[in-house]
């Protein structure tokens, strides 16, 4: 059962989808998973290609091989979207291992799709821009301190913007992951970003999880910018 919800942020018009696996392996609740969202696709008059992001909850990091295994298959091989993957257990209503946030963008079909590379590749894109609009992966980057990993992602995000011609003020959501072990006080994390973007005209979620997905980062966060047609 996929869970579909409707957003907009200055007219850019985006759906969340929503599903927790059931019953089987982990890579069999992901092919599952893949699968319902690709038919709640269809129902809103698309396709799997029409996402622009998806974010993996895990229960834990050892089934994190198999999982990627399956994704690669099933998505990364065809229609590669921004993504990002943490391990928490607070996130799951029912007794599955995975869960998704896919979101699917069916604004500008007819535009560009540009899926960019981090140099050198990593596993996951920098981000994908289709038209007027950008979606990052989650940025996190390892550091002594907190505000050098979140320096270092900041960074990362400024150049994302530059490279499509956007500025902080397009920024139109802004989501922020700590690991909820390590203290972190959202502080200085969210002065950090006020000296870029002004977060009282941004739809800014802070989330606490168990784990990112390198065990050596624990700030990652996620960006969507849009630039409206004049």
């Amino acid at each position: 059962m996929i869970d579909v919800r409707q957003q907009k942020f200055r007219g850019l018009t985006t759906w969340e989808l929503i599903g927790e696996g059931q019953a089987g392996s982990p890579a069999e609740q992901t092919q599952q998973l893949l699968t319902d969202i690709d038919l709640a696709c269809e129902t809103l008059g698309g396709s799997l290609s029409d996402l622009v992001f998806i974010r993996f909850w895990m229960r834990s990091r050892a089934i994190s091989d198999e999982v990627r295994a399956v994704r690669r298959k099933l998505i990364d091989d065809k229609e590669r979207t921004a993504s990002s993957s943490f391990f928490s257990t607070s996130i799951f209503q029912g007794p599955g291992d995975i869960r998704m946030d896919a979101l699917y963008c069916p604004d500008s079909r007819s535009a560009v799709r540009k899926a960019v590379e981090f140099h050198p590749p990593r596993r996951y894109l920098h981000y994908l821009s289709r038209g007027n609009s950008l979606f990052t992966s989650g940025m996190a980057e390892a550091g002594v301190s907190i505000e050098e990993q979140c320096q270092r992602s900041l960074a990362w995000l400024d150049d994302a913007l530059q490279a499509e011609d956007l500025q902080w003020s397009d920024v139109c959501q802004l989501k922020l992951f700590r690991e909820r072990e390590r203290d972190i006080d959202w502080g200085p994390i969210l002065s950090m970003l006020a000296t870029r973007n002004n977060l009282d005209a941004t739809s800014l979620t802070l989330f606490d999880v168990d784990g990112l997905a390198s065990p050596d980062k624990h700030l990652e966060i996620e960006l969507i910018a849009t630039r409206l047609d004049h």
